[in-house]
């Protein structure tokens, strides 16, 4: 009976906690509303008063079309112009009534700001020395010389104008957006304050959930301590994290013990953690790259690419452990672009270069190769080392596999690398295998499927066969 007490008051301080949260969204929703039609308000007035300065440009130009006709035919229909222009301006600074269209008045704010204000008085004295120029112009008496003289003064004046009824257009726009961006910042604080109480309320309601689930919590924690697979894997990345990180926690010792030790020495310890760092984003990668092709959400996001460029991502991932040895990139000049998720297929690179260096000897060349092959893209990285037995050529792109190798210590790794490119190689339509002489050689390549570029991208930039690199 005690424990159904506890329940009961445990249930009803729950359902209190959802009531509060639930009213904490309600108020930030209705308080929301008036700051949203304040900023759409705003957005409008903004606009009529953008659009009239607008406008000024328009009339400028008229102004100047109806100066050259006056001049000729001798329609006054200019000064019409001149006085909307002059109305406008004014209007523009100190507010008030204007027409915009037949029956269709706004009443505009005075000018927001100085600036805008100093610009407009700008505009007000150059439209005056303009229209004085402009009465002179089309008076009768003027010599062919003066007049032409006047004809070039009033379009540069004009042109001036433009200039800063541009300038006055930029001004209120800007005005405008710094407005609504403030009210937007307002909105959100006032959001994000709500959100802090709901948030506290929230942990509160999580803290009560977990008292009631919490024999539920223990017996999924027991399943999941007997999923083997989960097990092996934890086990496998907890030694892989352990070794870069000791490594990095002991450099960086190093280098605060012995603050004065010479540059050479702290740059290298500074590229030994780079390495190391490297190296765990390259299993972070592929962890993730396993989970998603075991949970099937791999679906690749195919856009056309260069090869070259693929591959030289793929060379700035590996890092400076390809600096040390001699590598050779030979790409065909007829390999077409790839149409393939860009990132992945640069991880599979990633991880052949990284699987190639680990594998061979120090100082032993790697070459990365790539042409077209019986209708299909074959790229593929070969390595110099003890090889793969042949039992063992299949199995090398199983999960958490590693071949057995005469070198010692064995190198880092959780076997995921090869599983990885299998697992993103098929998802393009591809195949991947492992070739290998004991001894000699071993080589590992894929095949994807060969398509037709667009037409921009069928004409290479450059010749795509190049030399390597020795380290």
């Amino acid at each position: 009976m005690g424990d159904g007490l506890v329940r009961s008051g445990k249930s009803r301080s729950v359902s209190r906690t959802l009531a509060g949260i639930f009213g904490l969204l309600l108020i930030t929703t209705v308080s929301v509303i008036p700051l949203t039609y304040t900023v759409v308000q705003s957005r409008r007035s903004d606009a009529v008063v953008i659009d009239v300065a607008g406008r000024q440009r328009m009339l400028l130009e008229r102004y100047m079309k109806e100066l050259l006709l006056a001049e000729t035919e001798g329609t006054p229909a200019y000064r019409a112009t001149r006085d909307l222009l002059e109305e406008r301006v004014a209007v523009l600074m100190d507010g008030g009534p204007t027409v915009m269209h037949p029956g269709e008045t706004a009443v505009l704010r005075a000018a927001p700001t100085q600036e805008i204000r100093a610009k407009l008085d700008d505009q007000q004295r150059r439209l005056r020395a303009f229209s004085v120029k402009a009465e002179r112009f089309v008076a009768a008496g003027l010599g062919p010389g003066e007049r032409d003289r006047l004809r070039s003064d009033l379009l540069h004046d004009n042109a001036a104008l433009l200039d800063v009824s541009n300038e006055i257009v930029t001004l209120f726009t800007r005005h405008s957006e710094e407005g609504v961006q403030r009210l937007i910042r307002w909105e959100l604080v006032m959001v994000l304050l709500v959100v802090a109480v709901a948030t506290v309320r929230t942990w509160r309601f999580i803290q009560a959930e977990q008292a009631l689930t919490q024999s539920r919590l223990i017996a999924l924690e027991a399943l999941r301590q007997r999923d083997a697979v989960k097990s092996s894997l934890l086990s496998s990345v907890s030694h892989e994290l352990r070794t870069p990180l000791t490594a990095i926690k002991t450099m960086l010792s190093g280098l605060r013990e012995e603050a004065g030790a010479p540059l050479s020495v702290r740059a290298e310890c500074l590229d030994s953690i780079d390495e190391e760092l490297d190296y765990l984003n390259r299993l972070v990668c592929n962890l993730l790259d396993m989970s998603r092709i075991e949970g099937g959400a791999l679906v690749p996001r195919r856009e056309w690419h260069l090869l070259e460029e693929v591959v030289e991502a793929a060379i700035r991932r590996a890092g400076p452990r390809l600096a040390r040895r001699p590598f050779d990139v030979r790409l065909s000049p007829d390999v077409p672009p790839l149409f393939v998720d860009g990132v992945e297929m640069q991880q599979v690179l990633v991880n052949l270069l990284d699987n190639a260096v680990k594998f061979s000897p120090e100082g032993s060349p790697i070459a990365l190769e790539a042409r077209v092959n019986d209708g299909r893209i074959e790229i593929g990285v070969t390595n110099e080392g003890d090889g793969i037995p042949a039992s063992d050529l299949e199995r090398v792109f199983e999960r958490f596999y590693r071949t057995a190798s005469g070198r010692a210590p064995a190198p880092p790794g959780t076997g995921l690398g090869l599983a990885v490119c299998k697992g993103i190689v098929e998802a393009h339509g591809g195949r991947i295998v492992a070739r290998s002489v004991p001894g000699e050689k071993t080589a590992v390549a894929f095949w994807l499927p060969m398509l037709s570029p667009p037409q921009d991208m069928r004409t290479p930039a450059a010749p795509a066969e190049s030399a390597g690199r020795a380290g």
